[in-house]
């Protein structure tokens, strides 16, 4: 079961970075950029739990895959905090 979860998360975040690349050079659309955010964190959320006799390769391929949602959790992360940390009155 475990490698049927790697094969459909790697190949849904194929697919994401495909339409990432799409909007790069076929022009902007919002729903391809939605559809490909939404498939990089449902690729982060399937993938299989780490597991002790794991090799390189499997390693290498989780880093590659769980870092677009890493990329996207900390700026929403850096987002939060810049919200909650700002000061709601204004000084003159």
């Amino acid at each position: 079961m475990n490698n049927f979860r790697v094969f459909l998360a790697t190949s849904i975040f194929i697919m994401s970075s495909y339409f990432v690349f799409d909007l790069i050079f076929y022009g902007f659309d919002w729903l391809l950029l939605i559809v490909s955010l939404f498939g990089y964190v449902f690729a982060h959320y399937i993938w299989p739990p780490k597991h002790d006799n794991e090799s390189n390769w499997y390693d290498l391929l989780e880093y590659v895959v769980e870092l677009p949602f890493r990329i996207l959790a900390s700026i929403i992360r850096g987002l939060s905090g810049l919200i909650k940390n700002s000061d709601s009155s204004f000084d003159l």
